[in-house]
């Protein structure tokens, strides 16, 4: 039993006369009427009831035409998926990110993959930290892109592309003395108490950046809690813990109890795309095509 036996069964069972079926299906009469005895033969069952006057459907017959025509359809869309995927409109993306790229373009980014690619699956990876952790995923296969600060040392064979590219900001509790400036000069902070990350836990690029920041403005953070969670630090800053530093597009995030405010000298967060360069999927190639539509002007 093959497919065009099953299409001629389905075509003739429509038309119920040999002549027509070979004319819709564009073929001589004679190979309708061998095709629909191969697969009887095949089936062991008589599909028809002919004689020189009519042709109609056998019991078996109309057992068997439904489950023709639900083979067709399946194959069909077999036919189509494979076609679909080939082009890279369908299949399966994995894409691992970090917490502040979804405070960038990436929502907007997922979304219009989305649009344009409904039946390509996508799945993330958000529950590994730190950047250099989440690089390793793509080395070892099991994503196919990651959002990440710029580690120290990436060494691989990278695309890369920066999609978040903001100032350190200060966060104040709302009750600080300098909440209400629209700017402030770092060392102003110099003698407050700072909330800070682990850097051996998290993005030891980001952690030596405001170090560094401070250091500029002449005096060394004094840290005295730390949290993981950037959500965590901000809840501690409301609480009165101390201040930090964050990027600015954590300003278009409310959070209660805090206040976001420029300070000077400041220094750049960056969020960027890894992909492996050696991956050849199609897929990821339409994803990269549309991060490429959101990188900052200035990159």
């Amino acid at each position: 039993m093959d497919f065009k036996q099953l299409k001629t069964f389905v075509t003739l069972a429509g038309t119920l006369h040999f002549g027509v079926a070979a004319e819709r299906l564009r073929i001589a009469q004679p190979h309708v009427s061998r095709r629909i005895k191969q697969l009887e033969e095949d089936l062991q069952v008589a599909l028809f009831d002919r004689n020189r006057k009519n042709v109609r459907l056998t019991q078996a017959g109309e057992a068997f035409l439904p489950e023709a025509v639900k083979l067709l359809k399946q194959a069909d869309d077999a036919r189509r998926h494979a076609m679909i995927a080939a082009q890279g409109k369908m299949g399966k993306l994995t894409i691992g990110l970090i917490g502040a790229a979804l405070l960038g373009p990436l929502p907007r980014i997922l979304s219009e993959f989305h649009t344009q690619f409904p039946d390509i699956v996508l799945n993330f990876v958000d529950n590994v930290a730190p950047s250099e952790a989440l690089l390793r995923t793509l080395d070892e296969g099991v994503t196919d892109a990651v959002f990440i600060h710029p580690p120290a040392r990436a060494q691989g064979d990278y695309g890369r592309m920066i999609i978040v590219k903001e100032p350190l900001v200060a966060v104040l509790p709302t009750n600080h003395r300098l909440a209400a400036r629209s700017t402030l000069d770092l060392v102003e902070l110099a003698d407050d108490p700072w909330v800070m990350f682990p850097r051996d836990q998290n993005d030891k690029g980001v952690y030596d950046r405001i170090i560094s920041l401070c250091h500029r403005a002449g005096f060394s953070p004094k840290i005295t809690q730390e949290a993981s969670n950037t959500l965590s630090r901000l809840g501690l800053v409301a609480a009165g813990f101390g201040v930090h530093l964050v990027h600015s597009t954590w300003d278009t995030m409310p959070f209660p109890g805090v206040v976001y405010v420029p300070v000077t000298p400041s220094d750049t967060v960056i969020v960027s795309c890894y992909w492996r360069k050696t991956d050849r999927n199609p897929l990821l190639r339409s994803f990269v095509d549309i991060v490429k539509q959101y990188r900052p002007r200035r990159d």
